[in-house]
């Protein structure tokens, strides 16, 4: 059995708690529950990429665990940010809104941070 979580951050005060939160669900889950997250940036949260420093250790803490962080690449357009920002490890999708509802329709469970 799949548990599949997909929380979604659209304004950047959310990502600490959206971060701390696929941590916590990962870490609740047992292996045969085959846990995933995948964390989606879009809109005002993408600002975080101004300046990554005060995530770095808890993103990097969510990755080691197995956890997904996807950039909106629309969001990073328009809010003038470049690509290289997206840290190491990051992924980015076209547009997050799309993302969002296909992640849904692959049976993920929505939840806005």
């Amino acid at each position: 059995m799949e548990l599949k979580l997909l929380l979604h951050v659209p304004q950047s005060d959310r990502f600490v708690p959206a971060l701390k939160m696929a941590k916590n669900f990962l870490n609740a889950c047992r292996s045969e529950e085959q846990p995933l997250v995948k964390i989606i940036v879009n809109f005002e949260g993408i600002t975080v990429l101004k300046d990554f420093t005060p995530y770095t250790d808890l993103f990097n803490e969510l990755l080691d665990l197995g956890g997904e962080v996807y950039f909106c690449e629309n969001a990073l357009k328009g809010f003038n940010i470049p690509f290289e920002a997206v840290p190491k490890g990051g992924k980015t999708v076209p547009a997050g809104i799309k993302a969002l509802v296909e992640l849904q329709q692959e049976g993920y469970a929505y939840v806005r941070a």
